[in-house]
Formats: structure tokens, C-alpha cells, sequence
């Protein structure tokens, strides 16, 4: 599901990774273009990076799902902060100039305030995104987020 882990459970001691991958690709005769889908922010690599920006069979359009860029609920998400998601974003606008990014985003995660929405709404703008999806959070029986305080009434989700 995350395509940027590729190779990473042959173990540390094995340097293949998706940048590995997509020069190998790129040498197949006839192969016009590779495009990225679900590239999560965690597992970027320098060599990622430089391999889509210098790889003229990168498609320079990337995939991000984000979820959310408020700090507050992306920690209740049990994601990442939004902190080195959003320098990762730019610095991928400053290495690939001309790239194309897509995004999703949940609104009305449990304890989701109307300030971390608006953190949501603020950098989605200020980051550009080319493409983007916005979904409601519902809630999946047996998840811990289905049992969390503050779920957030459907009519506000909307």
C-alpha cells in the first residue's frame, strides 16, 4: 500500500529501494512512463528525491495521502507531525520544479477542532497542491479511533 517502501523488508543490509527500482524500469525497452501513487511522507530517501527529479521516465506527478497537516490530529492519528511532511513537500517543489502533487485529506477525525481545520484548509493553500481529495472520517468497528472521545457530528463533517 505504500509504494515507497519497496524493498525494505529484504532487511537494512540491502541497499534496494524504490529509487533502485525505478532506474532499473527506466533501462526496459519501450517503457515510455512511471507514475507514483501512494507515496507516504515518511519514506522519502535523498535517493528517491534525486531519482525523481533526474529520471526522465518519472512522471513528475506524485501521489501523497496525507490525512491531515494539524499537528493535534495528526498525533491523534498516530501519524507522523506535520513538520517534516511539509519541508518534505518543499523540498520536493524546489528539486522538481514542474512536479504535480496529489493529496487526501480526513475532516472530522475524533477531537478534530475547528482550529486544526483551518491548520488544514492554511497549508493545503499555502502548499499548492495540484489535486486533492477530502473524505469524512467514519468510524471502522474495532478501530481504535471508532471507541476515541470527540467524534465529530456528520453535519459539521460535511
Amino acid at each position: 500500500e505504500d509504494t515507497n517502501q519497496f524493498g525494505s523488508d529484504w532487511g537494512e543490509e540491502d541497499p534496494r529501494r524504490l529509487s533502485h527500482f525505478l532506474r532499473e524500469l527506466s533501462a526496459l525497452p519501450g517503457l515510455r512512463w512511471i507514475r507514483l501513487l501512494y507515496c507516504y511522507p515518511s519514506y522519502f530517501s535523498d535517493d528517491l528525491v534525486a531519482e525523481i527529479a533526474t529520471n526522465p521516465k518519472v512522471v513528475k506527478y506524485i501521489d501523497i495521502p496525507l490525512q491531515h497537516l494539524a499537528a493535534p490530529t495528526l498525533q491523534r492519528m498516530r501519524r507522523p507531525g506535520a513538520k517534516a511532511t511539509i519541508s518534505l513537500l518543499e523540498r520536493l517543489r524546489r528539486e522538481v520544479p514542474s512536479l504535480v502533487l496529489r493529496t487526501t485529506f480526513i475532516c472530522g477525525f475524533p477531537g478534530e477542532s475547528d482550529g486544526d481545520h483551518d491548520e488544514l484548509v492554511r497549508q493545503a493553500r499555502r502548499l499548492g497542491f495540484e489535486r486533492g481529495g477530502a473524505f469524512s472520517y467514519s468510524a471502522e468497528d474495532g478501530t481504535p479511533a471508532a471507541s476515541m472521545a470527540g467524534q465529530v457530528e456528520e453535519e459539521t463533517k460535511q
